[in-house]
């Protein structure tokens, strides 16, 4: 009985500095993507709102701007909308 207890109080022990271990690391890692964005090497992708890195990302230009997506999907997206506000204008 009593090397039950002890195996369960052993494993809680282990979970519980996985789990604070875990979170500490999601902290860190939210902390150092908004200093990214905040010097502006992260941009925040216009159609699903996800942050992607400026190297890293797949571009597409409008007009004299550069839009920065976190996918060819998104980009796709983007210049469909773009392409249909222009046949509406036009």
């Amino acid at each position: 009985m009593w090397k039950f207890v002890i195996f369960a109080v052993a494993a809680f022990i282990l979970w519980k500095m996985f789990a604070g271990d875990m979170n500490r690391r999601k902290q860190e890692t939210k902390k150092e993507q908004e200093t990214l964005i905040a010097k502006g090497e992260m941009v925040k992708d216009p159609i699903c709102g996800s942050y992607v890195s400026i190297e890293n990302s797949v571009k597409a230009r409008d007009g004299g701007t550069v839009r920065h997506f976190c996918s060819y999907e998104c980009r796709d997206k983007f210049l469909k909308q773009i392409e249909a506000s222009k046949t509406k204008e036009g």
